[in-house]
């Protein structure tokens, strides 16, 4: 039953995807625009074309990487690749590491490098295409080993204490390693904006006189500390605009893009930072975490209950006592059940853009934040109309006609 179950789950997971990413492309290709429309954005039949065809085209990437997702992940789970993955990683062992923990990061190295195809083709071709891609090949390399040593080490760490917990704890081993999680995560929330990010870009503080006096006066109204506001180098990269909040307590930063400062006038920005403030003023980060460790610790009670189904795995090939296979097959399955979780997650965060954005205009001018939003969904290509059925499913942001209407009531 459980194994019908999971193959229900699989099979849904791969075809759901695909399905609405076909639903969107023919959504996009079928869409209109009225003269009032393009003329409220400044844009012509020429842009809505471009942006179109900018997000059929990582519609279409999208299902090649789910097609080879798919092919992967039955593979693995269900034509025994799970053992034979561990057969081969026991043989090119040469150092005699610990056979567990070379298997799992073995593991991750191949799906890395299974991935490498698909990012090299929509930064160099379609991110060219458009003329968003500054990247080099020299960095986007950097970026890949520097970001797979990071989570290697990230891996081994919470492998090895599963590991531990799995074989000395065997009843209880789900509650510690949720505890294991909970302190590991809290960690890296601390450490990500002050440690991690600043391998990958630069971070200065924001000191343009002409951004930082609006700013001043922002921060005097929302008692919010302005020494927590970066400007982070994205253009490096890319020439996409966006800013974020990030981190937690003492390390918490509102980061903008320095694409993001050039294109927005200072009273913009003011509206901008606005709406981030109200992200931590409301405490939608806090909320998030605390939604993610009960999901989390619902989540591994249910793992724990599906590993005493020995049946299962012997069914599938996998070895119920390798903590290796365990964690591999774990690591298929989950993502296929959290996309069935992921309406309510984008609802979630659709509600919380909703409740910034009410924060920004009750503390900047809304006619601003109103102008930053189109000039963002404009120079990035965004899609002016989008899929119902799809925006439910992923979008964590309400449309730019939802976001204005909400700004205008």
């Amino acid at each position: 039953m459980v194994y019908l179950f999971i193959l229900l789950i699989v099979s849904s997971y791969i075809l759901l995807k695909i399905i609405l990413d076909i639903h969107q492309i023919h959504y996009i290709k079928n869409a209109k625009a009225s003269k009032e429309e393009l003329d409220d954005f400044s844009i012509n039949d020429e842009y809505f074309r471009k942006s179109n065809l900018y997000n059929i085209d990582k519609l279409i990437l999208s299902i090649i990487g789910i097609t080879i997702s798919g092919i992967l992940i039955i593979y693995f789970i269900y034509l025994g690749g799970i053992s034979s993955f561990g057969m081969i990683a026991s043989h090119i062992n040469f150092l005699d590491l610990d056979s567990e923990l070379f298997n799992i990061v073995s593991f991750f190295i191949l799906m890395t490098i299974i991935n490498i195809p698909v990012a090299l083709y929509r930064t160099f071709y379609i991110e060219e295409k458009y003329g968003f891609n500054k990247n080099s090949f020299k960095l986007f390399l950097k970026d890949i080993l520097l970001s797979t040593l990071i989570t290697v080490i990230i891996i081994s760490i919470l492998f090895g204490a599963f590991d531990l917990l799995f074989t000395n704890y065997p009843q209880s081993w789900w509650l510690y390693i949720w505890m294991v999680y909970i302190i590991f995560n809290i960690f890296i929330l601390y450490a990500f904006p002050t440690l991690i990010a600043p391998m990958f870009n630069n971070f200065e503080k924001l000191s343009d006189s002409n951004v930082v006096s609006v700013i001043n006066e922002l921060a005097e109204k929302t008692k919010f500390n302005i020494s927590d506001v970066y400007v982070m180098d994205g253009s490096k990269r890319s020439t996409h605009s966006n800013a974020y909040f990030t981190g937690f307590y003492k390390s918490k930063r509102i980061v903008f893009f320095d694409t993001l400062l050039s294109m927005l006038t200072p009273k913009e920005i003011q509206s901008v930072l606005a709406h981030e403030i109200g992200h931590y003023k409301k405490k939608h980060i806090t909320k998030s975490i605390m939604m993610s460790f009960a999901l989390s610790l619902l989540g591994f009670y249910i793992i724990y209950e599906i590993t005493l189904y020995h049946s299962l795995f012997f069914q599938l090939g996998i070895n119920p006592n390798s903590t290796s296979e365990i964690v591999m097959f774990f690591s298929l399955l989950l993502p296929c059940i959290l996309f069935f979780l992921n309406p309510i997650f984008s609802s979630f965060s659709r509600k919380n853009e909703f409740e910034a954005d009410n924060y920004a205009k009750e503390f900047s001018n809304k006619r601003d934040l109103i102008s930053s939003l189109k000039k963002l969904y404009k120079e990035n290509l965004t899609l002016l109309k989008t899929s119902p059925i799809y925006s439910r499913v992923y979008n964590s942001h309400p449309t730019v006609f939802e976001r204005i209407n909400n700004l205008e009531l």
